[in-house]
Parts: C-alpha cells; structure tokens; sequence
C-alpha cells in the first residue's frame, strides 16, 4: 500500500489555496475571495482559536452600550501556530464576508454553536449603531512609519477611500459638498482610472476641470484650483490624535452613527521590534482611539505577535491596552493540521496502526534523552501524525520557533505548509516510510538564506553535496541537521536537549522502518569523521559525547593552523622523536611510581632510580637503578647480552621497550602536538564561532590523545623485565615486575640491614634525649651495657679515635647497611647519654645527650670516653645537686648537671651588673664545668665540690642585696631630675657621679639614704617659697580689682564669670608631707611654672577689669537721615531743625553714629 492512499484528501491532489499562509489585508478580488472560501471551509475552530474567539466576542458584546471601554486583544504563538489565519477568520466572520454565490462566511465556516451565537447577536447589535464594519492591515506597510498615519491608511481603504491622508480628507470632502460622483464620473469619462488622477491632485487637470464644472467659484482657472487644493488638503508626515480621530470618525460615518468596529493590527510584534518609540506609540494611539467618546465603545483593536506581551521589555509597554491575551499552543496547531492534511480514511486505520506498534521499539528510541523524546501519550497520535513521528515534529516545532525569535520573519512558510509538503513528498512511497527529519530543511532554506540565519556558503556546500553521490547525499543530510540543532537554545531553559552527535542524527535520518534502519546507522559515523577530517565539520567532546557543529571561517582559520602545525612536525621529525622518548620514559615513571619497595620488619623504603642513559650508571653497586632501553636505540639481542653478562650480585633492574606501531605512533604524536600547539598559538575566542573552533579543536586533541594512549598500551605490553645475570621477571604488570626484581635486589644491596631492622629506634633516641639515656636500648629488646648492642658496637668500630656526625649517617645509610637514620642517631645518643661517647659542637664545647641538638649532629664530633667515675663519687656529686635545691634521682647526675650549670649562671648575673652596681664575679669554674661533658664533667664538679656551694650563696647574698638597693637609686635619679638648675642640683649630680664611677652602690653605709632625705626636704622649701611669692601676688591684685569703680557696679554672677573664664581662682594650701607628695607636686607644677603662673596674675586681673568697663558702656545708636530735595533755603532750614531734634532725642539715650 502506498501511503497517499490511507489519506481521507490525497496529498497530491489536495491544494493549500493559500499556500499555507494567511495575509491579514482588506482584498475583495476574485482571487482572494476564492483563498477566503477555502480558509474558512477548512478552519478547524476548536481548542484555543474556539476560546479566543468565544471570549473576545462575549467581552465585547458585555462592553458595549456600557461605560466600560473596549480592551484590545493580543494574539500571540510562535511562527506557525495560525495568529494570524484566527486573526482573518475574526476579521471576516465580524462582517459575515458574502461571496459571488449568495453564501456569507458564517455559512460556509463550520463554528461552534457558541461561537456562531455570538457572531448573531453582534449583527442584532449592529442594527442599533450603524451596521458593522472591519479594517485589517499591517502598521510596517506605508506612511512612513509613522502610527497615526499607518492606522488611517488601514481604515481609510476599508472604507474604500484612499490610502493617503491628504486623498482621502480631498474624497470625504468631495463627498460632504456632494461632488464626489460628478468629478470622478467626468476623469473617468476622460478615460483616465481616477486613483491614478487622485495620486497627482495637486498637478491633475482633469480634476481641477472637474471642480470647475461642478462648483464654478470654486477659482478662475485650473491653477487656481491646483493652489487651493494644496493649501486646503496639504500632504502630512504627522497628525494629532484629535485629527486621526476626527478622520476615522468621518471616514467611518454612517448617517451619523459610528458602526461596530473591529480594527485588526497583524504583525505588530514585527513592527515594534526593539524600538521603543514605536511601542510608545501605538500605546498612545490605541489608547487614544478606546477612551474617545466619537467611538462610543465600539471600537475593537486586535493585534497579533509571536511572544506574549509579557515576554519582551518593548512589548509589555502595551499590556495595559491589550489586555485579552490569546495564546496559541502547538496543540491548536496539530489539531488543526490533522484535520486538514493528515486525516486517514477508516479503512487504513487497522494496517497502519499494526505497521506503527511493530516498529514501536525504532521510534521509542529516538532522541531518547531529550525534552522532545518519545512518551506514552506519542501512541495517542502516532497514527494521525504519520507520516510525520511525534518525536520529529517537536524537533520541528523547536526549529520553527528558533528560526523567527523576534516574530519578525513573518515570510517563512508556516507549519501547515511544510506538512504538506512532507505529505506530498511521501504519497508515493510504500507504507513505513516516514518524513525523515532534515526534509524541514528543504522547505526552509531559501527563507534561511534570504533572512540571514544561515550562509550563503553553508547553503551553496549542502546544495552541491546534495546532488553528488550517496555518500556526499547522505553527507548534505548530515550537514542540513547539524546546522539546524546548532541553531536550537542551549540555555538551561530553552535547551530541548538536542544535539548533533551521531545517534541522534541517526535517529532523525532513518526514513523507512522497514528496512535499512541498521546500515543507514552504519554509514553516518563514517561520513561525519570524514567530514570532521577534511574540514567541513568540527567534532567536540560535550556532555552528550562527540558533537558535531559546522565549520565556520573562524574554525577554517583554526583548522588551517592546525594542518601548518602538522606540516611542521613532519619538517622536523627529530621533534617527534623527542616527543616518543619523553612519552615512553613517562609511561614508565608512571609504573615505577606505583611500585612500593620495603625491607624488614620497619618497613624501610628503598628507592628505585629510573637511568634512561645509553649505559649503566657507574654507582650501580651501591643503588637500585631501573637501567631503561627501547627498540628504537638498542635492539632486543644487544640489551639481552648486556644484562646477561652483569654481574648477579648487582642491584641493577633491566627494562626493555620493544619497538612497536613505530608510524602509527609518529602520525598520533603528530596530531596530538599540532592541535596543542594551535590551541596554544590561538588563545581563548571573545566569539561563539570561536568557542566553537576551540572546543572542536580540544576535542581533536583528546581523539589524538586516546590514539596515543591506545598505542603506547600495545607497546608496554611487550616490556621485559630482568634482573642483573639475565633472569627474567614474570608479572600482571609492568610495576608487579619491578617491585618483584626490586625487592630481591634490595636484599642483595643492604646484606648488613638486619641487626640493625626494629621499629623502635625513634624510642631510643626519645629515651637518650630525654630521660638521661638509662636503659635506652630496652626499646629495642636490648637490656645489656650499651656498647655490646650490634649496632652500637659496629657504630664505636667505625668512630675509631673521632668521626663527625655526617661522616657516620653517610657510611651507616649506604650500602651495606641501609639503617634507618633514627638508627643511627637513637645508637648515637645512646653511647653519648651511656658516657661510652663523648660529643662536642662545632667550636669544641661539650655536649650532653639533652644538650646535643639533632639538626646539629652533622656537625659534631664524636669520640670514645676516657674519665672513670665510681658509684661513690656519683653519691658526692648527688649531695651538692640536692644541696642547690635541685631535684636529682640516683643515676641522674649527670642530667642534672644543666640545671645546676644554669642555676650558677643566673646567680653570677644577679651577683652584679652595670654601674652603679659593682662588676659581677669571677664564675670561670662553672665555664669550665659547662665546656665539658660525660664523665670529664662529672669528674670537675667532683673536684670542686667545695667550692661550688659556697660560691652560688656569695652570688646568691650579693644578688639580693643589689635588688634592694636599686629602688633607692632610681628613686635618687628623678630627685636629681627635680632638681636641675637649682642652686644644690650640681651639688647633687656630682656625688651621684661618684657612686657611679666608684660603682659603690653596696657601700656601707648606704650612700643613698642621705642624699635622698637632703635633697627631698631642699626640694620641699623650693616649692613653699614659690606659692607663697604666688599668693601674695593673687592677694595684691584681687585686692586692686575689687577696689575699682567699674568692678564694683557688676553684678556678683558677672564677676564669678569674668574671673572663671580667666583661671583667676583663690589657690589652696600644698601638702607636701612626704617624699611621694613633694615628687609629685613638681611633675605636676615645676617651680619654673609657679614662677610663670604668678607674673601673669596682673595681666588677668586687668583684662577682667577692662571687659567690665566695656560691659558698662552705653551701645553706639545708628541713625538714618532721611532723604529729601531742596527747592528753596527755607525747605533745608526746616529738614535741618526736624534732624536736630531727632538726634537730640536719640543723645539723651547714648552715643549716636550717622
């Protein structure tokens, strides 16, 4: 069965008269007439276009006679979705359009009964104002853009008068006087069409002959008539509201009454655009039009755009205007198209819906993922849909709607059309072929080309590939889809989840479900990695897996650099050479990286060294090298021999790289480098087509990546691994073979590690450090004398006479020991804190096992014990620590020692000092004690035992007395401050001079008790004597102030004022008891400051006095002569006498100033 015979109207002789696009525009010719009849026999008025029409038919039958003014409406839906088809069928079912026939639109539209009642009770309303009256257009058509006058064109040629406001005030004009008929009958019976007359009024002489004819006053020639025509009908770029009103009124007009009016505006989301004056515009003038009172309420504005007014900025200026919404859905569509293309006949219905469910698991899989993915409900429509799939006409409802955005690409063909089309294009094909999913491309493209959205270059390469070969056919089908699913949104709302990756284009190409489905599937990886390859596609690594985008200029520029980047590779092999060298040998730092060596029961690290050197290091015997070869510097018999022929006992680990894909490996080493290298060269794109060619290339990069990886995988598979002798080591992988031949080879290496293998030597390093080194070696199962431990005494062997620190961690950390450095530094300690060795610093002092810094063991010097102390001097040197108060335990003694090294030391400072303190002792004996260590320091301290307590209570009684007598002598220096330039301050700081010099200040007697009392009680009659000169001096000139005359006339608040503000305040008594209160009054008032405090009294006092004089004086009065003119000396005598008077009267009050 072919598919145009399930088909209740066969595709191939079923006819769009309209060509699938409804035009919103006033034309009754024949040919428009019939395309009318055909729209409203097939208008489908259910869904959203049956509740548009019902609720703005019954809003404005409500509205009217009413004091409610008529809302505008606004039709909205994306391209496609048949605005404005609804926006015609209103525009003619308002008016009842009749037809040559006899037969009116009502009759032949099929409307709900709903619908078609309020369409009758509109007409039974008009018959009260005037009858009913419709005008349709579009504001982008004419009158220069300007709204005003593009409404009165749309209205004007309804009402069958020109377009042009100037034509049509002439012809309202003509037909008020009554001239109408007779002037245009007499340029018609001159043979000429009298709107070609009309375009040429102000120049036409058959119309000015015309006028002449029937109102001869008119003017006395033609000229005459042509200058009053200009003048009285001028031409406008503009007219005010009141202007367009008053012309829609007239125009309109019928016998008085303004007629039920429906104004419908098509296209206004187009118009507005982003221009915000023109939105503002058509606000004011809608607005303007539904509040005046010439139209009575019935007036009704209709516009139609692709976004709700809500959806743009521009467009939400109108929302208070148009304030019945009608959105059109894409199920009012699909009803519709179902309808009137897609209906099956009854007979069909059981075969197809039986071919559809055995093919269900083909189409359930297609753009799975997706927002546009098969569903449940796709089963509902599947059959009315074919053979179109559900899945694809949401991919093509997303097309249509991404392809016209701003609703202003109003000439591409709508969905009803392309349907068609699809219908057309499958009629003769058998039952199962389906519309493949690019076939939109084909009915768009021109329209793409034409409105930009697509390149005249993108649209020339898939026209030429389209008439090649299969492969280049299939190849521009390819090319068509990706270029549309690159233009769909990826924005995390408007992403329908769509992209171009193989599968997905696959599922939209299959377009036969019978057959063919798996090798079309096949074939379009193939296409598209040649494609990618020659350049025409970029192929991108996203989320979804390879994505293919077309190649732009931009990515052809990077697509050039690439190949230039390659082409220089390949001038330059010895490049790619180093590239596969630094590959390999990571690859193999990679695997030795993984591998762990250990070596006994403290799990000691060994370290194994990659050589990548043509020959094996010479250190081989005393390291574990992995010594590293490839095929394509050494063959596999030559590096076999060298490791056969190394000595067994050698630590070394042979590994050989065979060479292998040796120009698969260049070619993807070249590739991988060419894409980093023009990523690198051209930087981070500021475009999208940038970004693109970025990501296309990273994606380039990763596929030579993976091929690179994939390649050295099959390399490293043949690695051998051998130990030195030639025994080749067998494993899972590379690392499991070189940890197996490493950890032979550490046993081979480090033969002495044994005695030397306990995790617990940090332990007998904490205990030597600490805790005085007794029983150190128990942390490590050892409880004998420290020097018979095997290390310890392996350790004393290598000292001999002295050997640095440095000297024994290099010899012990090597081969054959390979200890642990808390190994040889807890054996260190150990003998330092047992007394067995001795260590001194750098600069030769001694040092302790508490006092010997491990950061600082390098640099010491170690060297056996030679001083013997016996258990009974160990008793004595017990006694002296306790005597000191220091804590000392049995066997602790020489621990102890710091602490009484220290003690002395902070006696010795406390016993003296600076001058005037006396110099501080003697203290080489306890220098000596501090520069020595082990049994040498325990033996001096033996030695001078009795010396040592007696000394430490000299500097302890010493230190005592200096803190006591240095308060007296800071106390003595602020006296000696004080007293500066006074007659007894030289006096003074010479004895205080020679208790420094003489460094006397133990003295005895105390020198300072004396001067101290001498000089405070010298101080104190300083300061009694300079306040008693101060209160007698404020006694004097209070006296003096109180006595004047000015003084006395104030009041005693203006007194205690006057002398407040100048510090002028009785003084009080001083206490100056004792030492304390006499030092504290001179930092608070130095005699100096007394002596300045008094001689400023007098100016006080008399600056006080002389503000109460001002007080007292009368205030100076101004006084204003008054102006007058002089005619006569009489005039002046009698001014002069008025102005005596007048200042006489004003002297009697005070001073006057004129």
């Amino acid at each position: 069965m072919l598919n145009r015979e399930i088909y209740l109207n066969d595709p191939l002789e079923n006819r769009l008269a309209n060509n699938g696009v409804a035009e919103v525009k006033d034309d009754l010719s024949e040919q428009a007439l019939n395309t009318l009849r055909y729209e409203l026999k097939t208008f489908v008025c259910e869904g959203e276009y049956q509740a548009g029409m019902d609720k703005i038919l019954s809003t404005y039958l409500r509205n009217l006679g009413s004091n409610h003014e008529q809302p505008g409406v606004w039709i909205s839906g994306f391209f496609g979705s048949g605005k404005s088809h609804m926006a015609k069928m209103l525009r003619t079912l308002w008016v009842d359009q009749a037809f040559p026939d006899g037969l009116t639109a009502r009759h032949i539209a099929n409307l709900p009964q709903n619908v078609a009642d309020a369409f009758k009770e509109l007409s039974i309303q008009s018959r009260r104002y005037g009858g009913l009256h419709a005008a349709s257009g579009t504001l982008g058509a004419g009158a220069n853009n300007n709204v005003r006058l593009a409404l009165l064109g749309i209205i004007f040629k309804s009402a069958g008068l020109p377009e042009q406001y100037h034509q049509a005030r002439f012809v309202l004009w003509l037909k008020e006087q009554g001239y109408f008929d007779a002037v245009k009958q007499a340029v018609e019976d001159a043979g000429k069409p009298w709107e070609r007359e009309l375009s040429k009024l102000y120049v036409s002489p058959l119309i000015a002959n015309a006028l002449l004819q029937t109102y001869p006053d008119m003017a006395s020639d033609t000229q005459g008539v042509h200058q009053l025509l200009k003048g009285q009908f001028p031409t406008v770029t503009d007219v005010t509201n009141d202007q367009m009103v008053q012309a829609i009124a007239d125009a309109l007009d019928r016998e008085g009454q303004f007629p039920l009016t429906l104004v419908v505006l098509d296209e206004v989301q187009q118009y507005v655009g982003n221009d915000v004056d023109r939105a503002h515009m058509i606000q004011e003038v809608v607005e303007t039009c539904c509040k005046h009172s010439a139209f009575g309420n019935r007036l009704l504005f209709i516009a139609t755009g692709q976004n709700a007014l809500s959806g743009m900025p521009n467009l939400m200026r109108l929302m208070g205007r148009f304030q019945i919404p009608i959105m059109l859905s894409d199920t009012d569509v699909e009803s519709v198209i179902r309808k009137v293309i897609l209906q099956k006949v009854e007979t069909a219905r059981a075969g197809l819906q039986a071919l559809l469910t055995k093919h269900l698991g083909e189409i359930s899989r297609h753009l799975r993922g997706t927002k546009v993915e098969y569903h449940q409900d796709d089963e509902k429509v599947m059959l009315a849909d074919y053979p179109l799939l559900p899945v694809r006409r949401r991919f093509w409802e997303k097309v249509l709607r991404i392809v016209d955005t701003t609703g202003t690409v109003s000439q591409l063909r709508n969905q009803l059309k392309v349907i068609h089309e699809a219908a057309k294009a499958t009629a003769e094909k058998e039952l199962g072929n389906i519309v493949p999913g690019d076939f939109i491309y084909q009915q768009i493209a021109p329209n793409l080309l034409q409105t930009g959205v697509i390149s005249k270059e993108d649209y020339e390469r898939i026209a030429e590939l389209s008439a090649g070969d299969n492969d280049q056919q299939l190849q521009s089908r390819l090319l068509s889809l990706i270029l549309l699913i690159g233009k769909l949104p990826t924005d995390s709302i408007s992403d329908c989840g769509v992209r171009a990756t193989a599968d997905m284009l696959a599922d939209l190409l299959v377009d036969n479900l019978n057959q063919g489905k798996d090798e079309l599937r096949a074939r379009i990886p193939v296409q598209l990695e040649a494609m990618a390859k020659n350049g025409q596609l970029m192929a991108m690594e996203t989320s979804a897996g390879v994505e293919y985008r077309l190649q732009t200029q931009e990515s052809a520029q990077w697509y050039d650099t690439f190949r230039q980047q390659e082409a220089d590779l390949r001038g330059n092999m010895q490049r790619v050479e180093n590239f596969r060298i630094d590959l390999l040998h990571k690859q193999i730092k990679s695997e030795l990286a993984k591998v762990r060596v250990t070596q006994g029961a403290c799990k000691e690290n060994r370290q194994v060294i990659a050589c990548f050197d043509a020959e094996v290091p010479k250190d081989a015997s005393q390291k574990i090298y992995l010594w590293v070869q490839d095929g394509w510097s050494l063959n596999e018999s030559s590096f076999l021999a060298e490791a056969r022929k190394a000595n067994p006992d050698l630590p070394t680990l042979y590994l050989y790289i065979p060479a292998r894909n040796r120009s698969e490996l260049n070619n993807a080493i070249i590739h991988q480098e060419a894409a980093d290298a023009t990523l690198s060269l051209r930087g981070m794109p500021n475009t999208e087509a940038g970004n693109d060619a970025r990501k296309a290339m990273e994606t380039r990069q990763r596929d030579a990546q993976k091929q690179v990886d994939q390649l050295l995988k099959e390399i490293l598979s043949g690695v051998q691994v051998l130990q030195a002798g030639g025994a080749e080591v067998d494993g899972n992988s590379i690392a499991e073979r070189i940890q197996t031949a490493a950890q032979a080879s550490v046993v081979r290496l480090y033969r002495e590690f044994d005695m030397a293998d306990s995790p617990h030597w940090a332990k007998v390093y904490d205990r030597a450090r600490k805790d005085g080194g007794q029983n150190a070696l128990e942390a490590v199962g050892f409880s004998g004398d420290t020097e018979k431990h095997p290390v310890c005494a392996t350790i004393l062997r290598y000292i001999g006479a002295s050997k640095k620190g440095n000297e024994i961690r290099d010899q012990f950390a090597a081969a054959p020991y390979g200890w642990q450095q808390d190994t040889i530094d807890g054996a260190l300690f150990a003998l330092v804190a047992a007394g067995v060795l001795r260590a001194t610093d750098a600069s030769g002092n001694a040092l302790t096992a508490q006092s010997l810094e491990r950061q600082k063991l390098t640099q010491s010097t170690f060297r056996p014990e030679t001083v013997t102390i016996r258990p009974v001097d160990l008793i004595k040197i017990r006694g002296l620590i306790s005597s000191l108060g220091i804590d000392c335990p049995p066997g602790e003694e020489q621990a102890r020692l710091p602490a009484l090294i220290n003690l002395a030391r902070e006696l010795h400072h406390a016993a003296g000092g600076e001058a005037p303190a006396p110099a501080r002792p003697d203290a080489s004996l306890i220098d000596e004690i501090a520069r020595e260590s082990g049994n040498t320091q325990l033996k001096l301290v033996l030695d001078n035992k009795d010396a040592i307590r007696p000394l430490l209570d000299t500097w302890r009684s010493l230190g005592e007395q200096l803190r006591s007598r240095r308060s007296d002598w800071d106390l003595l220096q602020t006296l000696l401050r004080l007293s500066k330039g006074l007659a007894f301050g030289e006096k003074l700081s010479g004895e205080v001079d020679a208790i420094k010099i003489n460094r006397s200040l133990l003295a005895e007697p105390n020198p300072l008790e004396s001067l101290i009392s001498t000089t405070v009680s010298q101080l104190r009659e300083a300061i009694n004597h300079h306040f008693r000169a101060f209160q007698t001096e404020y006694q004097k000139r209070q006296a003096e102030l109180l006595a004047d005359s000015h003084w006395q006339q104030l009041s005693a608040a203006q007194q205690n004022e006057l002398l407040t503000r100048r510090g002028l305040v009785e003084p009080e008594s001083l206490s100056l008891g004792s030492r304390e209160e006499v030092i504290d009054s001179l930092e608070t008032t130095s005699l100096e400051q007394w002596t300045d405090r008094k001689d400023s009294l007098a100016a006080k006092f008399e600056s006080a006095r002389q503000e109460a004089v001002k007080l007292l004086q009368p205030k100076v009065q101004h006084v204003s002569l008054p102006k007058r003119t002089f005619e006569n000396e009489a005039q002046l005598r009698q001014w002069l006498t008025e102005i005596e008077a007048q200042l006489l009267a004003k002297l009697a009050e005070g001073p006057v100033m004129v």
